[in-house]
């Protein structure tokens, strides 16, 4: 009796001992899990991820994120985080074929030892990782979109065979938020979105307008400003409705928008205005600019419905701030559009369909 119960005991010990590990492996979870949805931007989210599992459970010693990136959302979100070499550490883009050679129908985690392939396109030939890892599948509305990659130096952390639910889960549950990240990601983006033409909106260009300012100042190069006004726009509108004034603007904000570089700044500015910033461009390239978009403009064809050609044409008011002129004001960035406000002005009252620069 004396050994059987002694036999009792140890098995009691052990059950209490596991009880207590899987409580403490699910309060990890929860912690992880309250702190994926509570995140408040995409790159906090890959934070939490590939920092948070580390810290929540002994014996994982790497995270990594691995997703699809094909229009570069994800990418772009990172490289403009002040973090963006640190998160880089941990995050992954890779082409769809890549993805799904890691897994096998129906998708499921491998665990294991990792192979010299693994390790080095998920882990960065982290030696963190260099034991034994689980990589789970990231599953959204049927379609595999990442790899929630987890690395051990212990070879016998990660072994095939044991239970895969708490993975699958944390997996699960991670794809979501990632989803949901982007979509607000994408909400913001639309925020500063003009919804009629999908060129910027004024509170972006207003944003972009100080940046571009501050880059000025630290002796970057000239900024050009134009301010661009569709000639008797209001006749348009009054006699063949709001309908082909839209198509109106749509057409001319895609005019104004081509061979523009990454750098410049298209952003409809109000009504029938649009502005177009343009750094590091001197007024003698800007001026050619702006006369080549006028002319872009006079020879497009605008047809509506009715299959009536309109005649269509803009003012453009021209500014540019350039170093060694000590007469822009207390904010340059108001001079700047102010003055291109006013040779917009200038423009309209000499006949319209032409540019003009401010003095």
């Amino acid at each position: 009796m004396e050994l059987g119960e002694k036999t009792l005991d140890r098995n009691w010990e052990k059950l209490r001992d596991q009880l207590r590990d899987n409580e403490r492996i699910w309060a990890g979870f929860r912690q992880i899990e309250v702190q994926m949805i509570g995140s408040n931007s995409f790159t906090d989210l890959v934070k939490v991820i590939t920092r948070g599992i580390p810290e929540a459970f002994s014996g994982i010693d790497c995270v990594t994120l691995a997703c699809v990136d094909p229009d570069y959302e994800m990418s772009r979100l990172i490289d403009a985080s002040p973090e963006a070499k640190l998160i880089r550490k941990g995050f992954i883009t890779m082409s769809r074929e890549i993805l799904e050679g890691l897994f096998t129908r129906p998708w499921r985690p491998r665990l294991g030892p990792v192979d010299e392939n693994t390790h080095n396109l998920l882990f960065s030939k982290d030696p963190r990782a260099s034991g034994s890892v689980a990589l789970a599948p990231l599953i959204r509305r049927g379609e595999l979109i990442g790899s929630l990659n987890q690395g051990s130096q212990d070879r016998g952390h990660f072994v095939p065979g044991i239970a895969t639910d708490l993975l699958e889960h944390l997996a699960a549950v991670s794809a979501l938020c990632i989803d949901n990240a982007i979509n607000q990601e994408r909400l913001k983006l639309d925020g500063l979105t003009d919804p009629l033409t999908d060129v910027a909106n004024r509170r972006f260009f207003e944003r972009r307008l100080k940046e571009e300012v501050e880059r000025w100042a630290r002796n970057v190069g000239p900024l050009v400003c134009m301010l661009v006004d569709v000639d008797f726009f209001k006749q348009v509108n009054d006699q063949y409705g709001h309908q082909v004034g839209d198509r109106v603007l749509r057409q001319i904000a895609s005019i104004l928008g081509q061979d523009l570089r990454g750098s410049d700044v298209l952003a409809r500015y109000g009504g029938e205005e649009f502005v177009l910033l343009l750094p590091n461009t001197t007024i003698v390239h800007g001026t050619a600019i702006a006369e080549r978009l006028r002319a872009n403009v006079e020879h497009s064809a605008f047809v509506i419905p009715e299959g009536i050609d309109l005649d269509v044409t803009v003012s453009i008011g021209l500014a540019c701030i350039v170093h060694g002129f000590e007469s822009y004001g207390p904010d340059p960035a108001v001079w700047l559009v102010k003055k291109a406000d006013g040779a917009l002005y200038e423009a309209k009252q000499a006949g319209r369909n032409r540019i003009v620069l401010a003095s």
